[in-house]
């Protein structure tokens, strides 16, 4: 009984104890929620200086969590000592936000900007902080670490959390000993890619949308391109152009089609025009150098054994540098790294000129001395204009708006100007001559124009043309090249890679089937360039997009080109000839060799069949000389392989069949005619050996029987004479083939026997010497004359 109410008990507290976890899994609290702000400065005081009176920072923090935040707040943060060398600066400019010791303002609360009461997930809330110089207190000569801390509650803490922002401030107090500093910068005037082919360009619509870049609105006024065309005018700045980018916009300007089938008119391509016609003139005027067509990854080339295809894109850019007066071609491999193959690959191409990062060559000094370099190749010479990258890498962290790459251009220029020539007694300063090159993808927006009105008004720098800084003589360089495991990284996808290589065999196809391959060389060429641009680092997918596109309209320019078979040929002997035709639906000459071949090899022959030429639009028949020692029926396949024997196209079939009646049939026709030949010659030897047998009879009785003289006879003759047999052999029978056409065409006036044109061949006679005519008279009755005699 005990034991019974023990396992009841026992029971119960079990299942209490499985509902009460229940219920404290139930109740649980759900895990708190890391918020996540981004924080980014849009304005920055320049530089200050001793009559600087305010220090102004604007920017934006957004909300990019999934929970509210309340009592938003943003407050200056400075640290107090100064960075007087670049190494120093490149060190701060690689640190993330917080690691950095500073001071931050809260105090007095007017230096605070209260952001937002609240700022909800994905909201964004702009900020604005003016301090006082005299709060800062900066006391000596150099550059501050200067930004903005952003403080937050969540819902879930009551603990205040921060988020920061970091950039550099440069002080040049008066007094302060600097050295004017010559810039050029080279500003790319380049964009993906997206030209198919004539005037069809990759994309859906065509207009704003996302299957093709960039969109219309990129020319437009205020648009990316039209804003580097406009900023590069109006501060004298050096142009780096791809000159696919001017082809495209040319062809795009009169309107064009989409690769999708969308037409878009020349009405919606008015800002494209625009654009072009400012360009032409823009570029033809100022300092222009042209980058290789399309900008091809030329350190990928070099790895995957492509590049023979830079010099192809060097030529194209010749050409256009020619069009719009430009300075020469300059050669950009990647973020401007390059091996000693990838060096000899420039000067092979007949480049020359290569923009280089001052990285690539740490053997180089670094104070401003040497923007111009010579480097030697087996193939001579190569001059590499030396681009400083931490001119324009803006940060800490990254950080790559227009006001970080201010800031950051600002401060090492600031630095550089300050540094003094340790190597002088007393120390002296030098002239510094730098290059500073933007990114390819720069967007300069309203902070462009900032940037370069800063660096007008910037008491340090001076602004220089790339061409200029060509023209000095330049610091012979035999140091290392230093490679970069981030730009090779970056390279081309392998991928995209292998994609070009299949519209590579596509092409080459092509132009080994065409009979003028040297008009459509370059068409192909570019082709394969835009593919393999630099601009495709990134975006793997979208090139990979394109080179199939590209890839599938050169397949359709080869399937244009297609033999048509007869139906049905009947061969009336064991050799004979049948016509099989060539259609060339496109719009280049082709030069092809058709294979006609019997599905079993021992029960047909085929002559060699020379190449023949079939224009565009126009088809060609082809003469096949078939031999055979059998009857039946045989299945043929005809296709069509290029110059070089690469088949294309698909295969098509058809019957031959092969009597075996011809020369059964030509035996008995020779019979027939011998025994026509024995029976007239038979006949004829009878008459003349009667008339011969009257005339002796006469002569033997000599009676001269007076005849009158039939006028068809011919002189002399005494009666009309028999008709003599027709001279000359009968022809040599042959044996042509009877053909069905096909259903798709017919045959051409012209035909080739195994590949030479000649004239159709059209049946006829065989032409004989003519007989005199006569009539075929028998002996008349004898007269009463010669019966008397004969009494």
């Amino acid at each position: 009984m005990l034991a019974g109410r023990a396992k009841f008990v026992a029971a119960v507290v079990a299942v209490l104890a499985c509902v009460g976890g229940l219920l404290t899994a139930t109740t649980k609290p759900a895990a708190a929620q890391t918020p996540r702000v981004q924080v980014q400065l849009d304005s920055l005081t320049p530089y200050a200086t001793n009559s600087t009176k305010t220090l102004r920072i604007t920017g934006r923090v957004t909300n990019t969590g999934d929970i509210p935040l309340s009592t938003v707040n943003a407050m200056l943060w400075f640290d107090g000592s100064p960075l007087t060398n670049r190494d120093q600066l490149n060190a701060a400019a690689a640190e993330t936000p917080g690691e950095r010791l500073g001071t931050r303002l809260d105090e007095p609360w007017s230096l605070v900007d209260e952001v937002a009461p609240t700022l909800r997930p994905r909201a964004t809330a702009k900020f604005t902080l003016n301090v006082p110089m005299s709060r800062i207190g900066f006391h000596a000569a150099g550059v501050y670490v200067v930004g903005v801390d952003i403080r937050a509650t969540s819902p879930d803490s009551q603990m205040r959390e921060t988020w920061r922002a970091r950039s550099f401030l440069p002080y040049v107090p008066s007094g302060t000993k600097m050295t004017p500093v010559e810039v050029a910068f080279v500003l790319p005037v380049v964009d993906r890619p997206r030209l198919v082919e004539g005037d069809v360009l990759q994309g859906a619509t065509g207009v704003n949308d996302a299957g093709e870049t960039p969109s219309l609105s990129e020319f437009a006024p205020n648009g990316r391109l039209s804003e580097l065309i406009d900023l590069g005018a109006k501060h004298d700045l050096s142009f780096a152009v791809d000159p696919a980018l001017l082809d495209e916009a040319r062809r795009m300007s009169d309107g064009f089609t989409t690769s999708a089938g969308t037409r878009i008119n020349s009405a919606a391509t008015t800002d494209v025009r625009n654009w072009l016609n400012r360009a032409r003139g823009v570029l033809g005027a100022g300092d222009t150098l042209m980058l290789p067509y399309a900008d091809p990854d030329l350190p990928a080339l070099q790895r995957y054994r492509l590049s023979d295809r830079f010099t192809q894109a060097v030529q194209a850019a010749d050409q256009t540098s020619d069009q719009f007066h430009a300075a020469g071609t300059l050669a950009w491999p990647g973020s401007g790294y390059a091996d000693a193959g990838t060096l000899e690959t420039i000067a092979v191409s007949k480049a020359r000129t290569v923009l280089l990062s001052q990285n690539a060559l740490p053997g180089l000094p670094r104070d401003g001395s040497s923007p111009v370099a010579s480097l030697a190749t087996p193939e001579g010479a190569v001059t590499a204009l030396v681009s400083d990258p931490t001119l324009t890498a803006g940060g800490p962290a990254g950080q790559t708006s227009p006001a970080s790459i201010q800031q950051r251009f600002l401060s090492e220029t600031a630095l550089l100007a300050m540094q003094q020539n340790p190597d002088s007694d007393p120390p002296t300063s030098d002239l510094r001559r730098v290059v500073a090159t933007l990114p390819r993808t720069w967007d300069p927006g309203p902070s462009g124009e900032t940037l370069f009105n800063t660096v007008e008004s910037t008491s340090w720098l001076r602004s220089l043309s790339v061409s200029a800084l060509l023209s000095q003589a330049p610091t012979a360089y035999g140091g290392p090249l230093r490679p970069s495991t981030a730009d090779r990284k970056a390279e081309l996808d392998p991928d995209v890679v292998d994609h070009l290589r299949q519209l590579s065999a596509t092409s080459t196809t092509l132009l080994d089937m065409l009979a003028e391959p040297q008009r459509s060389r370059p068409g192909l060429d570019r082709g394969f360039l835009r593919g393999a641009s630099t601009a495709w680092r990134q975006n793997p997918t979208e090139a990979i997009a394109l080179i199939d596109t590209m890839d599938e309209r050169v397949q359709q320019a080869i399937t244009r080109v297609e033999v048509v078979p007869p139906r049905l040929v009947t061969l009336s002997s064991q050799s004979g000839r049948f016509p099989v035709t060539i259609w060339n639906r496109g719009t280049e000459p082709a030069l092809v060799r058709l294979e006609v071949r019997p599905s079993d090899p021992s029960a047909l022959k085929i002559a060699p069949i020379e190449p023949i030429r079939v224009d565009r639009n126009r088809k060609a028949t082809v003469s096949v000389t078939a031999e055979t020692s059998t009857g039946g029926a045989v299945q043929m396949e005809a296709r069509l392989t290029t110059r070089s024997g690469t088949a294309f196209g698909p295969t098509q079939s058809f019957p031959v069949r092969v009597t075996g009646y011809g020369q059964v049939g030509w035996v008995v026709i020779w019979i027939g005619l011998g025994l026509i030949l024995l029976a007239a010659g038979t006949r004829i030897f009878k008459r003349i050996r009667g008339a011969m047998s009257g005339q002796k009879a006469d002569t033997e009785t000599g009676t001269d029987t007076a005849r009158p003289a039939d006028p068809n006879a011919p002189a002399g003759s005494g009666g009309a004479p028999a008709r003599a047999p027709r001279a000359g052999p009968d022809p040599e029978p042959t044996s042509e083939a009877t053909t069905e056409p096909s259903a798709e065409g017919t045959a051409e006036p012209k035909a080739a026997s195994n590949g030479h044109v000649t004239p159709s061949e059209q049946p006829g006679t065989s032409e004989q010497p003519g007989e005199p005519g006569g009539h075929d008279t028998p002996p008349g009755p004898p007269d009463h004359d010669m019966t008397k005699a004969k009494r």
